[in-house]
């Protein structure tokens, strides 16, 4: 089924403001840096190590894992603070609560990046 002019279009405006949200996260947050920077180092890292497909996938998983817990927790705050300006006890504990989202996905992410690593890091040691 083709889609319409107008059907594309709203495709196409949807995926702008995607990118819109992404670069305003990238602009205002340092946090969304940081794991954009150690997702770099761990990409880096899979080639020089030559990891399996298997690996592979599960690196971009958790790296999509992370990205996304933290930008709904961006998402979360930005609207909380807009929403709520003045200290409320509810608030603060939503924003802890979705903080402790981006916490648990960035330990389990880096559980995995451990289990991937560690064994290729020691076999190149003892080369």
């Amino acid at each position: 089924m083709r889609l319409g002019f107008r059907e594309n279009k709203k495709k196409r405006v949807g995926f702008s403001y995607a990118i819109n949200g992404l670069k305003i996260a990238f602009k205002n947050e340092i946090n969304i840096r940081i794991h954009f920077t150690i997702a770099l180092l761990v990409i880096i890292g899979g080639f020089i190590f030559s990891i399996s497909l298997l690996e592979w996938v599960l690196l971009i998983l958790m790296i999509g894992f992370v990205i996304t817990a933290e930008l709904i927790n961006t998402a979360v705050e930005t609207m909380l603070d807009h929403l709520a300006p003045n200290w409320h006890p509810v608030v603060g504990s939503i924003k802890d609560l979705t903080a402790s989202a981006v916490l648990v996905s960035s330990i389990v992410a880096f559980i995995v990046g451990i289990i991937i690593f560690i064994p290729k890091f020691i076999e190149w040691f003892t080369l």
